[in-house]
């Protein structure tokens, strides 16, 4: 008379870790690609908030609202200072916290700030456009002359 045991043979266990591994090896790049890819919607909603803030409050007040960066080195990944005035008599109305770890926000040559006139127009000839990036996650945002904010596209 045979004794049956209960539970698994190796076979069946090495069979088991294989299949494991192999869908864990196909998940761990999706889900990092789908992280990188929540920082860089989250940092972008957080970047044209701010812009149409900026915007707005140049047509609430009536005068210029300017968008620099924070850092002297001018880096425009490590946060923005939004404020009106010019020269000595600067008011701060908001500061702008640093993109994600990893990411670099730049302006286009040129340009050290972006002025919305009191019309909430871009104080400038040409559109500035900001370029965000994140491994492998690029956003372009363009900012027309009439303040209108386009991501990933032109004005037109």
């Amino acid at each position: 008379m045979g004794y049956r045991t209960e539970g698994f043979t190796l076979l069946e266990l090495l069979l088991v870790l294989a299949v494991s591994l192999v869908l864990s090896t196909l998940a761990v790049p999706v889900f990092s690609q789908m992280a990188q890819r929540s920082k860089a919607d989250s940092d972008l909603s957080e970047l044209l908030r701010s812009l149409n803030y900026a915007r707005l409050e140049a047509i609430d007040r009536g005068v210029s609202v300017h968008l620099r960066p924070v850092a002297v080195d001018a880096d425009w990944s490590r946060g923005l200072s939004i404020y009106q005035g010019d020269g000595l008599a600067v008011n701060v109305l908001r500061v702008v916290p640093a993109v994600s770890r990893g990411a670099r926000l730049t302006l286009t040559s040129g340009f050290d700030c972006i002025v919305f006139n009191a019309l909430g127009g871009v104080s400038a000839e040409v559109p500035p456009v900001m370029t965000y990036a994140l491994g492998e996650q690029r956003r372009t945002i363009t900012l027309c002359l009439n303040g209108r904010i386009a991501v990933d596209g032109e004005c037109k």
